[in-house]
Protein backbone atom coordinates (compact mmCIF):
# COMPACT_ATOMS: atom_id res chain seq x y z
CA UNK A 1 0.00 0.00 0.00
CA UNK A 2 1.31 3.45 -0.85
CA UNK A 3 2.18 5.85 1.95
CA UNK A 4 -0.68 7.66 3.60
CA UNK A 5 -1.25 11.35 3.01
CA UNK A 6 -0.30 13.01 6.28
CA UNK A 7 -2.50 15.89 7.44
CA UNK A 8 -2.03 18.09 10.49
CA UNK A 9 -5.18 19.86 11.64
CA UNK A 10 -4.57 22.91 13.84
CA UNK A 11 -7.31 24.00 16.22
CA UNK A 12 -7.64 25.68 19.59
CA UNK A 13 -8.80 22.78 21.72
CA UNK A 14 -10.64 19.47 21.91
CA UNK A 15 -13.77 20.91 23.53
CA UNK A 16 -17.03 19.41 22.25
CA UNK A 17 -18.02 22.47 20.24
CA UNK A 18 -19.41 22.87 16.74
CA UNK A 19 -16.06 23.15 14.94
CA UNK A 20 -14.71 20.14 16.78
CA UNK A 21 -17.86 18.15 15.98
CA UNK A 22 -17.35 18.90 12.28
CA UNK A 23 -13.72 17.80 12.49
CA UNK A 24 -14.67 14.60 14.29
CA UNK A 25 -17.20 13.85 11.56
CA UNK A 26 -14.37 14.10 9.03
CA UNK A 27 -12.05 11.93 11.11
CA UNK A 28 -14.65 9.21 11.66
CA UNK A 29 -15.75 8.98 8.05
CA UNK A 30 -12.70 9.66 5.89
CA UNK A 31 -10.70 6.68 4.63
CA UNK A 32 -8.07 6.35 7.36
CA UNK A 33 -6.21 3.79 5.26
CA UNK A 34 -5.42 6.62 2.84
CA UNK A 35 -5.16 9.57 5.23
CA UNK A 36 -3.36 10.04 8.55
CA UNK A 37 -4.93 12.96 10.40
CA UNK A 38 -3.14 14.33 13.47
CA UNK A 39 -3.89 17.39 15.59
CA UNK A 40 -2.01 20.37 16.99
CA UNK A 41 -4.00 22.06 19.75
CA UNK A 42 -3.61 24.52 22.63
CA UNK A 43 -5.63 22.59 25.19
CA UNK A 44 -6.75 18.97 25.47
CA UNK A 45 -9.86 19.42 27.61
CA UNK A 46 -10.94 16.78 30.07
CA UNK A 47 -14.18 15.37 28.73
CA UNK A 48 -13.33 16.62 25.23
CA UNK A 49 -12.67 14.78 21.99
CA UNK A 50 -9.04 13.86 22.79
CA UNK A 51 -9.64 10.19 23.70
CA UNK A 52 -11.85 9.72 20.62
CA UNK A 53 -9.19 11.23 18.36
CA UNK A 54 -6.51 8.93 19.75
CA UNK A 55 -8.80 5.90 19.50
CA UNK A 56 -9.12 6.62 15.77
CA UNK A 57 -5.34 6.61 15.36
CA UNK A 58 -4.54 10.32 15.61
CA UNK A 59 -1.59 11.88 17.41
CA UNK A 60 -2.23 15.04 19.43
CA UNK A 61 0.45 17.70 19.94
CA UNK A 62 0.18 20.72 22.23
CA UNK A 63 1.41 24.01 20.78
CA UNK A 64 1.76 27.31 22.70
CA UNK A 65 -1.08 29.81 22.86
CA UNK A 66 -0.39 32.78 20.58
CA UNK A 67 -0.34 36.03 22.60
CA UNK A 68 1.13 38.49 20.05
CA UNK A 69 4.02 39.36 22.38
CA UNK A 70 5.33 35.78 21.98
CA UNK A 71 5.31 35.99 18.18
CA UNK A 72 8.98 34.94 17.79
CA UNK A 73 8.87 32.04 20.25
CA UNK A 74 5.56 30.91 18.72
CA UNK A 75 7.13 30.91 15.27
CA UNK A 76 10.22 29.06 16.50
CA UNK A 77 8.06 26.37 18.08
CA UNK A 78 6.42 25.72 14.73
CA UNK A 79 9.75 25.72 12.90
CA UNK A 80 11.13 23.13 15.30
CA UNK A 81 7.96 21.04 15.24
CA UNK A 82 7.57 20.86 11.46
CA UNK A 83 11.27 20.17 11.00
CA UNK A 84 10.90 17.08 13.19
CA UNK A 85 7.38 16.13 12.09
CA UNK A 86 6.88 16.40 8.32
CA UNK A 87 3.34 16.67 6.95
CA UNK A 88 1.92 16.82 3.45
CA UNK A 89 -0.89 19.21 4.41
CA UNK A 90 -1.41 21.64 7.28
CA UNK A 91 -5.12 22.37 7.65
CA UNK A 92 -5.59 25.40 9.91
CA UNK A 93 -8.89 25.76 11.75
CA UNK A 94 -7.34 28.16 14.28
CA UNK A 95 -7.25 31.20 12.01
CA UNK A 96 -6.17 33.86 14.50
CA UNK A 97 -2.53 32.72 14.29
CA UNK A 98 -2.70 30.87 10.96
CA UNK A 99 -0.77 33.60 9.18
CA UNK A 100 2.26 32.56 11.24
CA UNK A 101 2.13 28.77 11.35
CA UNK A 102 0.97 28.44 7.73
CA UNK A 103 3.91 30.55 6.57
CA UNK A 104 6.25 28.20 8.42
CA UNK A 105 4.39 25.22 6.95
CA UNK A 106 4.98 26.53 3.42
CA UNK A 107 8.68 26.86 4.18
CA UNK A 108 8.75 23.17 5.04
CA UNK A 109 6.98 22.14 1.85
CA UNK A 110 3.49 21.62 3.25
CA UNK A 111 0.32 22.40 1.33
CA UNK A 112 -1.62 24.96 3.36
CA UNK A 113 -5.32 25.41 4.11
CA UNK A 114 -7.08 28.10 6.16
CA UNK A 115 -10.53 27.10 7.32
CA UNK A 116 -12.81 29.57 9.08
CA UNK A 117 -15.86 28.45 11.05
CA UNK A 118 -17.09 31.77 12.47
CA UNK A 119 -18.49 35.13 11.41
CA UNK A 120 -17.01 37.10 14.31
CA UNK A 121 -13.95 37.47 16.52
CA UNK A 122 -14.13 36.76 20.25
CA UNK A 123 -12.59 38.76 23.07
CA UNK A 124 -12.56 42.39 24.16
CA UNK A 125 -12.26 45.28 21.71
CA UNK A 126 -8.45 45.27 21.66
CA UNK A 127 -8.30 41.48 21.24
CA UNK A 128 -10.80 41.56 18.39
CA UNK A 129 -8.92 44.33 16.57
CA UNK A 130 -5.62 42.51 17.02
CA UNK A 131 -7.07 39.23 15.72
CA UNK A 132 -8.55 41.00 12.73
CA UNK A 133 -5.20 42.59 11.82
CA UNK A 134 -3.15 39.40 12.26
CA UNK A 135 -5.68 37.26 10.43
CA UNK A 136 -5.03 39.30 7.28
CA UNK A 137 -1.74 37.43 6.99
CA UNK A 138 -3.68 34.19 6.73
CA UNK A 139 -4.92 34.52 3.18
CA UNK A 140 -1.40 35.37 2.08
CA UNK A 141 0.03 32.08 3.32
CA UNK A 142 -2.93 29.75 2.83
CA UNK A 143 -3.00 28.37 -0.69
CA UNK A 144 -6.46 26.90 -0.16
CA UNK A 145 -9.26 28.93 1.44
CA UNK A 146 -12.09 27.03 3.13
CA UNK A 147 -15.10 28.49 4.95
CA UNK A 148 -18.29 27.12 6.45
CA UNK A 149 -20.31 29.86 4.71
CA UNK A 150 -20.01 32.96 2.57
CA UNK A 151 -20.39 35.21 5.62
CA UNK A 152 -17.49 33.47 7.36
CA UNK A 153 -15.38 33.70 4.19
CA UNK A 154 -16.07 37.44 4.00
CA UNK A 155 -14.70 37.91 7.51
CA UNK A 156 -11.35 36.26 6.85
CA UNK A 157 -10.75 36.71 3.13
CA UNK A 158 -12.77 39.80 2.28
CA UNK A 159 -14.47 39.91 -1.11
CA UNK A 160 -11.40 38.28 -2.67
CA UNK A 161 -12.88 34.87 -1.92
CA UNK A 162 -15.51 35.43 -4.63
CA UNK A 163 -12.90 35.17 -7.38
CA UNK A 164 -10.15 33.16 -5.69
CA UNK A 165 -9.53 29.93 -7.66
CA UNK A 166 -8.83 27.80 -4.58
CA UNK A 167 -11.78 28.90 -2.43
CA UNK A 168 -14.19 26.19 -1.34
CA UNK A 169 -17.28 26.38 0.80
CA UNK A 170 -17.08 23.45 3.19
CA UNK A 171 -20.52 23.13 4.80
CA UNK A 172 -20.62 22.06 8.45
CA UNK A 173 -22.20 18.78 7.50
CA UNK A 174 -23.44 16.06 9.82
CA UNK A 175 -23.79 12.30 9.79
CA UNK A 176 -27.53 12.55 9.22
CA UNK A 177 -28.34 8.96 10.22
CA UNK A 178 -27.07 9.57 13.79
CA UNK A 179 -29.81 12.19 14.25
CA UNK A 180 -32.75 10.18 12.98
CA UNK A 181 -35.50 10.55 15.58
CA UNK A 182 -36.25 7.47 17.67
CA UNK A 183 -39.09 7.37 20.20
CA UNK A 184 -37.43 4.71 22.35
CA UNK A 185 -34.25 6.79 22.60
CA UNK A 186 -36.33 9.78 23.64
CA UNK A 187 -38.00 7.80 26.44
CA UNK A 188 -34.68 6.37 27.64
CA UNK A 189 -32.88 9.73 27.84
CA UNK A 190 -35.83 11.51 29.49
CA UNK A 191 -35.96 8.75 32.11
CA UNK A 192 -32.23 9.20 32.76
CA UNK A 193 -32.75 12.96 33.16
CA UNK A 194 -35.82 12.51 35.37
CA UNK A 195 -38.17 14.18 32.88
CA UNK A 196 -41.79 13.09 33.10
CA UNK A 197 -43.89 12.51 30.00
CA UNK A 198 -45.96 15.65 30.60
CA UNK A 199 -42.94 17.93 31.16
CA UNK A 200 -41.86 20.34 28.43
CA UNK A 201 -38.09 20.10 27.97
CA UNK A 202 -36.30 23.10 26.49
CA UNK A 203 -32.61 22.77 25.71
CA UNK A 204 -29.36 24.19 24.44
CA UNK A 205 -25.94 22.71 23.67
CA UNK A 206 -22.91 24.96 23.44
CA UNK A 207 -19.96 26.50 25.21
CA UNK A 208 -20.76 28.87 28.06
CA UNK A 209 -19.26 31.89 26.31
CA UNK A 210 -20.40 35.36 25.28
CA UNK A 211 -21.41 34.52 21.68
CA UNK A 212 -23.81 31.80 22.83
CA UNK A 213 -25.79 34.40 24.81
CA UNK A 214 -26.87 32.22 27.75
CA UNK A 215 -28.03 35.28 29.71
CA UNK A 216 -30.75 35.97 27.15
CA UNK A 217 -31.52 32.25 26.98
CA UNK A 218 -32.31 32.24 30.71
CA UNK A 219 -34.57 35.25 30.27
CA UNK A 220 -36.46 33.43 27.51
CA UNK A 221 -36.81 30.29 29.59
CA UNK A 222 -38.06 32.32 32.56
CA UNK A 223 -40.88 33.59 30.35
CA UNK A 224 -41.61 30.09 29.08
CA UNK A 225 -41.79 28.82 32.65
CA UNK A 226 -44.26 31.58 33.58
CA UNK A 227 -46.55 30.24 30.87
CA UNK A 228 -45.88 26.54 31.35
CA UNK A 229 -45.10 25.36 34.89
CA UNK A 230 -44.16 21.94 33.52
CA UNK A 231 -41.19 23.42 31.62
CA UNK A 232 -37.61 22.45 32.35
CA UNK A 233 -34.33 23.46 30.73
CA UNK A 234 -31.38 21.24 29.79
CA UNK A 235 -28.04 23.04 29.28
CA UNK A 236 -25.24 20.94 27.79
CA UNK A 237 -21.70 22.31 27.80
CA UNK A 238 -18.82 23.82 29.72
CA UNK A 239 -17.08 27.17 29.65
CA UNK A 240 -15.77 30.15 31.58
CA UNK A 241 -19.21 31.74 32.01
CA UNK A 242 -20.93 28.69 33.46
CA UNK A 243 -20.70 29.83 37.09
CA UNK A 244 -22.12 33.25 36.26
CA UNK A 245 -25.02 31.61 34.43
CA UNK A 246 -25.69 29.39 37.45
CA UNK A 247 -25.70 32.51 39.64
CA UNK A 248 -28.15 34.26 37.33
CA UNK A 249 -30.43 31.20 37.28
CA UNK A 250 -30.55 31.24 41.07
CA UNK A 251 -31.32 34.97 41.03
CA UNK A 252 -34.21 34.41 38.62
CA UNK A 253 -35.59 31.61 40.77
CA UNK A 254 -35.35 29.00 38.01
CA UNK A 255 -32.24 27.11 39.07
CA UNK A 256 -34.23 24.11 40.27
CA UNK A 257 -35.84 23.88 36.82
CA UNK A 258 -32.48 23.57 35.04
CA UNK A 259 -30.43 20.44 34.38
CA UNK A 260 -26.75 21.14 33.74
CA UNK A 261 -24.75 18.51 31.88
CA UNK A 262 -21.13 18.57 30.85
CA UNK A 263 -20.17 18.00 27.24
CA UNK A 264 -21.70 14.71 26.14
CA UNK A 265 -20.76 12.21 23.42
CA UNK A 266 -24.46 11.55 22.66
CA UNK A 267 -25.87 15.03 22.14
CA UNK A 268 -27.87 13.56 19.27
CA UNK A 269 -29.88 11.44 21.71
CA UNK A 270 -30.43 14.36 24.08
CA UNK A 271 -31.81 16.43 21.20
CA UNK A 272 -34.39 13.69 20.66
CA UNK A 273 -35.40 14.03 24.32
CA UNK A 274 -36.06 17.78 23.98
CA UNK A 275 -39.27 19.53 22.94
CA UNK A 276 -37.68 22.86 22.01
CA UNK A 277 -34.16 24.07 21.20
CA UNK A 278 -33.35 27.68 22.15
CA UNK A 279 -30.45 29.17 20.17
CA UNK A 280 -30.06 32.94 20.79
CA UNK A 281 -26.44 33.36 19.61
CA UNK A 282 -24.95 36.80 19.06
CA UNK A 283 -23.15 35.40 16.01
CA UNK A 284 -22.35 32.04 14.44
CA UNK A 285 -20.15 30.95 11.56
CA UNK A 286 -22.91 28.55 10.67
CA UNK A 287 -24.73 27.14 13.68
CA UNK A 288 -24.18 23.42 13.32
CA UNK A 289 -26.22 22.48 16.37
CA UNK A 290 -29.29 24.04 14.73
CA UNK A 291 -28.81 21.65 11.84
CA UNK A 292 -28.43 18.73 14.25
CA UNK A 293 -31.58 19.70 16.13
CA UNK A 294 -33.57 19.94 12.91
CA UNK A 295 -32.32 16.53 11.81
CA UNK A 296 -34.06 15.09 14.89
CA UNK A 297 -37.25 16.99 13.98
CA UNK A 298 -36.87 19.30 16.98
CA UNK A 299 -38.44 22.77 16.91
CA UNK A 300 -35.74 25.46 16.99
CA UNK A 301 -36.17 29.09 17.98
CA UNK A 302 -33.01 30.98 17.13
CA UNK A 303 -31.69 34.50 16.68
CA UNK A 304 -31.62 36.05 13.25
CA UNK A 305 -27.86 36.42 13.76
CA UNK A 306 -27.56 32.70 13.04
CA UNK A 307 -26.99 32.38 9.26
CA UNK A 308 -30.08 31.80 7.14
CA UNK A 309 -28.24 28.83 5.65
CA UNK A 310 -29.47 26.91 8.69
CA UNK A 311 -33.13 27.40 7.70
CA UNK A 312 -33.42 23.96 6.14
CA UNK A 313 -36.74 22.77 7.53
CA UNK A 314 -40.01 24.23 8.76
CA UNK A 315 -38.86 23.52 12.33
CA UNK A 316 -36.88 26.79 12.48
CA UNK A 317 -38.25 30.08 13.80
CA UNK A 318 -35.90 33.08 13.71
CA UNK A 319 -36.34 36.17 15.89
CA UNK A 320 -34.35 39.32 16.48
CA UNK A 321 -32.51 39.68 19.77
CA UNK A 322 -34.14 43.11 20.01
CA UNK A 323 -37.45 41.32 20.58
CA UNK A 324 -38.37 40.77 24.23
CA UNK A 325 -37.84 37.41 25.96
CA UNK A 326 -41.63 37.34 26.39
CA UNK A 327 -42.05 37.53 22.61
CA UNK A 328 -39.58 34.69 22.17
CA UNK A 329 -41.48 32.59 24.69
CA UNK A 330 -44.83 33.23 23.01
CA UNK A 331 -43.49 32.27 19.61
CA UNK A 332 -41.79 29.18 21.00
CA UNK A 333 -44.90 27.90 22.70
CA UNK A 334 -47.15 28.45 19.70
CA UNK A 335 -44.89 26.60 17.25
CA UNK A 336 -46.79 23.50 16.07
CA UNK A 337 -45.44 20.03 16.72
CA UNK A 338 -44.61 18.02 13.61
CA UNK A 339 -43.79 14.48 12.60
CA UNK A 340 -40.18 14.46 13.78
CA UNK A 341 -39.05 11.57 11.59
CA UNK A 342 -39.75 13.33 8.28
CA UNK A 343 -37.25 16.14 8.93
CA UNK A 344 -34.26 13.81 8.81
CA UNK A 345 -34.88 12.99 5.16
CA UNK A 346 -35.15 16.70 4.36
CA UNK A 347 -31.66 17.30 5.79
CA UNK A 348 -30.34 14.18 4.06
CA UNK A 349 -31.20 15.68 0.67
CA UNK A 350 -29.09 18.82 1.23
CA UNK A 351 -25.39 19.63 0.94
CA UNK A 352 -25.22 19.33 4.72
CA UNK A 353 -25.30 15.56 4.43
CA UNK A 354 -21.80 14.50 5.48
CA UNK A 355 -21.26 12.14 2.56
CA UNK A 356 -21.00 15.14 0.19
CA UNK A 357 -18.38 16.86 2.37
CA UNK A 358 -16.31 13.69 2.73
CA UNK A 359 -16.28 13.29 -1.05
CA UNK A 360 -15.21 16.91 -1.58
CA UNK A 361 -12.48 17.03 1.05
CA UNK A 362 -11.07 13.66 -0.05
CA UNK A 363 -10.77 14.92 -3.62
CA UNK A 364 -9.12 18.17 -2.56
CA UNK A 365 -6.58 16.50 -0.26
CA UNK A 366 -5.55 14.16 -3.09
CA UNK A 367 -5.33 17.00 -5.61
CA UNK A 368 -3.11 19.03 -3.28
CA UNK A 369 -0.42 16.40 -2.93
CA UNK A 370 -0.31 15.88 -6.69
CA UNK A 371 0.55 19.52 -7.37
Amino acid sequence: MKNKIKILMVLGNTRRGGTQAFIMNILRNIDRERFQIDFAINNDFEGGWGPDMRALGSEIYIFPVFKVYNWLSFQKWWESFLKENPYDIVHGHSTNSAGIYLRVAKQYGCRTIAHIHSTGYRGNVIERITKRIISKLTKKHAVYWFACSGNAAQLLYGKDYLSYPHYYEMPNAIDVKRFEYDEETRRKVRAELGIADDEYLCGHAGTFSIPKNHTFLLDVFTEIYKRNRNAKLLLIGEGVLKESIIAKAKGLGIYDRIIFRQNLPNVNEHLMAMDLFIFPSLFEGFGMVSLEAQATGLNVIQSDAVPKDTHLTECVEALSLSESPAKWAERALTTPRRDRKTMNQTISNTKYNLKHTISLITRLYEEMVKE
